[in-house]
């Protein structure tokens, strides 16, 4: 196409369908392309913490989670052995902050339509196969090929953002991302079943490792099993493995609907994903959404900081008097990928060292212990699960409370558990150290950031 865009969007996924629906009210010239338009089947990304709502409420785009059965998610609930606590989002009666339990296949083709019932948006489906580079270095475009005829055709524009997902293909251009595989999740649907504490998320820490099961529709409910390692289970495996380490955890009102989804066999199996964003300034292209970082999906914590990116990028794109300006378009991309490391400290590092504290038994207790407690112990956390307390000082404070509860619940009257008390301190300290080098900033650990409460 001879037809030059002022934004080309690589991957209609959440982060790019999206952003083509926050920017295209306001004319900016789009090409939205995708391998397929069709409905996605997905097992994570269904649940948006109170955090993603407010933010797709602040693009305008919060009538989009209508229509779609999705069911309002009150607060969050562990359950560890035959004890139980259930945090509600609001510390009060009201229902100023909700998340929301969805089928995402379902969310994604609201997104999908709004973006593209602008005449400012031009869909392509195709799929994107090399970055087009001019002599001086600079990203003009993309090449694609057209999905029914398999012609090669390329897409020529100001900006190009790639949003490919975690399996990104063009990421390796634009990034010095390290990706590594945490564990899998198995994903069952549970229809008609009753839940511990209606409307809410739930943790089942009883396990070997954790699972976790929410709303997404008004008779169905996603059931997310972890498999820790790098290598997938197979299906003989998995199938015995629920029945004999996940299903004596399964509560009364849930476990024949639990019995009869594991016989009908269908579950989906996903690699967990951790990928720092390690961005590579390239002018004329930027990384959106999962191609540029990733956490576990333990705390339902990915979409939002997918809307937090969209909403960052959207909104120094909308301050733009045109597209004409490539200096301005380069700084914009470079304030973007600031800001938004600030504003995903948070989301990443709790996601990543809950899910490794979840699978270590000395800390899983302590956790309970702690959360138990209330007050500040279960508010603040869950403010910060919610996506709601960006602020990285308090859940670095929660953090270290919560280890120096368990060494003192260790310690009490048995001295004789002082190695225990020192292999936990070993253990916390082997989790946070990595996730503070990757997602701490200076100005951060010195407090020279403001951060959203």
């Amino acid at each position: 196409m001879n037809e030059e865009f002022d934004i080309c969007i690589i991957g209609a996924g959440m982060a790019g369908a999206t952003i083509a629906a926050y920017l295209a009210p306001k004319d900016i010239k789009i090409a939205l392309i995708d391998r397929s338009f069709s409905e996605k089947s997905r097992i994570v990304g269904e649940l948006l913490q109170p955090g993603a709502v407010e933010t797709l409420s602040q693009m305008g785009l919060g009538h989009l989670l209508d229509g779609i059965d999705g069911q309002n998610v009150f607060g969050y609930a562990l359950l560890h052995e035959k004890e139980s606590i259930a945090i509600p989002y609001n510390r009060d009666t009201s229902t100023n902050y909700l998340g929301m339990g969805l089928h995402n296949g379902r969310f994604l083709q609201k997104i999908r339509e709004s973006a593209l019932e602008n005449a400012s948006v031009i869909q392509f489906e195709g799929t994107a196969t090399e970055l087009i580079e001019n002599q001086k270095g600079v990203i003009t475009g993309v090449k694609y090929k057209e999905k029914t005829t398999r012609i090669s055709r390329e897409i020529n524009a100001k900006l190009t953002i790639t949003s490919d997902g975690f399996f990104s293909h063009f990421r390796k251009a634009l990034s010095n991302n390290k990706k590594s595989v945490t564990s899998f999740f198995v994903g069952l649907v549970l229809t008609d079943c009753a839940l511990p504490f209606s409307n809410f998320g739930h943790v089942f820490l009883s396990g070997s490792t954790p699972f976790l099961c929410y709303p997404i529709s008004s008779n169905e409910v996603r059931l997310l099993i972890d498999f820790p390692g790098d290598t997938a289970p197979k299906r003989p495996f998995i199938i015995k493995y629920l029945k004999n380490n996940v299903e004596p955890y399964i509560p009364d009102g849930m476990k024949d609907n639990f019995i009869q989804a594991v016989s009908e066999g269908n579950f989906k199996v996903m690699p967990n994903h951790y990928m720092a964003a390690k961005p590579l300034f390239k002018p004329g292209a930027v990384l959106l959404g999962d191609a540029l970082n990733m956490r576990h999906p333990l705390t339902g914590g990915g979409i939002t900081a997918v809307f937090s990116d969209v909403k960052i990028l959207g909104t120094h794109l909308l301050n733009m008097p045109n597209f004409n300006d490539s200096k301005l378009i380069e700084q914009k991309v470079q304030m973007y990928y600031r800001d938004r490391k600030n504003a995903n400290t948070n989301v990443n590092i709790l996601a990543n060292a809950l899910y490794e504290v979840m699978s270590n038994d000395s800390l899983k207790d302590s956790v309970f212990h702690y959360i138990n407690q209330g007050g500040k112990c279960a508010f603040e956390p869950i403010s910060i699960l919610a996506g709601l307390n960006r602020n990285p000082n308090t859940l670095i404070k929660h953090f270290i409370a919560v280890v120096l509860c368990g060494v003192k619940k260790l310690l009490k009257g048995k001295i004789t558990n002082f190695p225990k008390a020192l292999r936990m301190l070993w253990d916390a300290f082997k989790i946070i150290k990595p996730l503070a080098k990757n997602e701490l900033s200076l100005a951060t650990v010195l407090g020279l950031n403001k951060h959203k409460h």
